[in-house]
């Protein structure tokens, strides 16, 4: 009879005992010895999870050819470990009349008994399959944990031994740009159509990709202007694998995101870019087209500072005016009017920028605040060195639980308890240290670029919805018609 042999491993690096040049001495050793003829081995370098394997088509081909009369390799799993799969091969050989041989002797078709362990020995070959793809998982959960950047780098980074490095080309400085045209009101199309006109060459040009188009679109630029890897920041975890059977992906749960921040040098500054994302939230609410929805200048700025409902405009012989919404939607028991006048608004915005405006060119004011912010930076040190020492404190008393418990001093469940508490402490350390890393006082350097932007802002002595978002955050007003600012910039010292 003829034999089709088939060798299998799924990676070059795997161990000698599953080298293909085993398989294929223990292959022939059986031919010789069971006195059959070799018709040909067939020999795949991949996992055994996918069908997509040139040497396993090939036999596939030549056993509907009837070239064979046995199939044998040195275990069921080398075949394959996906039980679809391995029933389809079953299949195949029954139609064929093909007898497949594992020479473990688990497997052989001709034998009724062993025929009737099929499916189990393939449910065993995937489920380690399984098994491996979860602690290669786990594996990888505790690199993007760590901080380590296990996709691809987008665009204006490459990488370098999981780290997100900027690029040293133009790439950057497109970035800086698309973000520039963004806060002056520049919509993603707008930009992409500026950027193609100036030959800039897109994302996937950048990378060399074989579909690359020569022409940026809105998509692209949506997606660097949304995109946290800028600030330094990195969300990976958002799509997980269905099964080891399949390639196919399905998003994962926000909650179950990988999140972690300060992982590598940022490109733009964290109040550029949520000024930016603030611009694009301004413009999703407008419509698409030429016929876009009519919105107030205010709208999701400003707020009732008592109840905290969004303030609702309206208009009368005196003019435009806003009040608490919800005292418009539920009435004088919720909440009282806190009427304010439009006008009232526009002017006290643009006099409070104005007065920020003179203050930044004041050289004695940039002093001050530049001795107080180092003071500030001081202090964080100070506070983020005694959490470290407390988290490092943390992580060696769980390691002395594991001591202990190998040793049989403590029981399971003491450690387990042990274990879990200290983990809880050591989750919010880990939160407070980078909640310090994050928090980004405001420099001198800041401050010029602020006061550049709001003299041009400020040029046409008008306020504009685009200049709200770029400079406030919030904007409350009170029962007796107080107003406050909340700025989307970093604190500046005295406003």
């Amino acid at each position: 009879m003829k034999v089709g042999g088939y060798l299998r491993v799924s990676t070059s690096s795997d161990g000698q005992a599953e080298s293909p040049e085993n398989q294929r001495n223990l292959i022939t050793d059986w031919i010789v010895r069971e006195q059959h003829d070799l018709y040909d081995f067939y020999k795949d370098v991949k996992s055994g999870t996918t069908d997509h394997r040139t040497g396993l088509k090939q036999l596939i081909k030549d056993a509907e050819n009837k070239k064979f009369e046995i199939i044998i390799v040195k275990e069921l799993s080398r075949l394959g470990r996906n039980v679809e799969l391995l029933y389809k091969l079953k299949r195949l050989a029954e139609l064929n009349d093909i007898r497949i041989i594992s020479l473990d002797g688990k497997i052989d078709t001709a034998d009724p008994e062993k025929l009737r362990m099929f499916g189990i020995y393939a449910w065993m070959a995937e489920s380690e399959s399984q098994q491996s793809s979860e602690r290669i998982k786990s594996v990888m959960k505790m690199k993007q944990k760590q901080g380590q950047c296990l996709g691809y780098a987008c665009y204006g980074y490459h990488l370098e031994k999981g780290v997100l490095i900027p690029r040293e080309d133009e790439t950057v400085d497109v970035v800086h740009e698309i973000f520039a045209k963004c806060l002056e009101g520049w919509g993603p199309v707008k930009i992409a159509n500026y950027l193609s006109d100036k030959g800039i060459p897109t994302p996937k040009q950048v990378t060399g990709a074989s579909n690359a188009g020569t022409r940026w679109n809105g998509t692209s630029v949506r997606n660097i202007l949304q995109n946290v890897n800028y600030i330094g920041n990195l969300v990976q975890g958002k799509c997980s694998g269905i099964s080891v059977t399949t390639r196919q992906r399905k998003p994962t749960d926000e909650s179950e995101w990988i999140r972690t921040e300060g992982t590598h040098e940022a490109i733009v500054s964290k109040e550029v870019f949520n000024q930016a994302q603030r611009m694009l939230a301004s413009r999703a609410g407008r419509g698409r087209g030429k016929t876009k929805a009519q919105k107030s200048l205010f709208t999701n700025t400003l707020y009732c500072a008592d109840c905290g409902h969004g303030m609702w405009s309206g208009k009368n012989n005196a003019g435009s005016y806003y009040v608490c919404g919800g005292y418009r939607s539920q009435g004088k028991n919720y909440c009282t009017t806190h009427m304010i006048k439009k006008d009232v608004l526009i002017a006290t915005v643009l006099g409070a920028l104005q007065e920020i405006s003179d203050s930044l060119g004041n050289e004695e004011y940039l002093k001050d605040v530049d001795r107080k912010t180092k003071k500030i930076i001081k202090q964080q040190r100070e506070k983020e060195s005694k959490l470290q020492s407390k988290l490092n404190k943390q992580r060696e008393l769980k390691q002395s639980a594991l001591e202990k418990f190998i040793s049989g001093d403590i029981s399971k469940a003491d450690y387990d308890s042990f274990i879990a508490s200290k983990d809880d402490l050591i989750d919010k350390l880990e939160a407070e240290i980078q909640t310090l890393k994050s928090s980004k006082q405001i420099s001198n350097e800041d401050l010029s670029t602020i006061k550049a932007e709001l003299e041009t802002a400020l040029k046409f002595d008008k306020l504009t919805h685009e200049t709200l978002c770029r400079f406030i955050e919030k904007i409350e007003v009170t029962e007796d018609r107080n107003i406050k600012l909340s700025y989307a910039f970093a604190p500046v010292v005295g406003f």
